[in-house]
């Protein structure tokens, strides 16, 4: 029996030197794909709207604080009552 594994052989955890070593016959080595050196999709830099840095970091500090000062408030207005 003869399997058409060429597809296959970039994907086989093994690699392709596993199904050469054991096949039986001549193998026509023309024929053998060549391996594909992939590069990663360049990544689309995180501030799309072009908005300064100055005004993010600015907001990384403020809303944290924010917040912060909300739950203390609340804890002090609900201790008072």
């Amino acid at each position: 029996m003869v399997y058409e594994v060429t597809k296959f052989l970039e994907d086989h955890p093994g690699g392709d030197e596993v199904f050469l070593s054991v096949t039986v016959g001549e193998i026509d080595v023309s024929t053998i794909p060549k391996k594909k050196v992939c590069t990663p999709p360049k990544q689309p830099h995180y501030n799309q709207d072009k908005t300064s840095e100055f005004i993010i970091r600015l907001l990384q500090f403020l809303v944290p604080l924010a917040i912060l000062g909300l739950a203390v408030g609340i804890r002090i207005y609900t201790r008072s009552s």
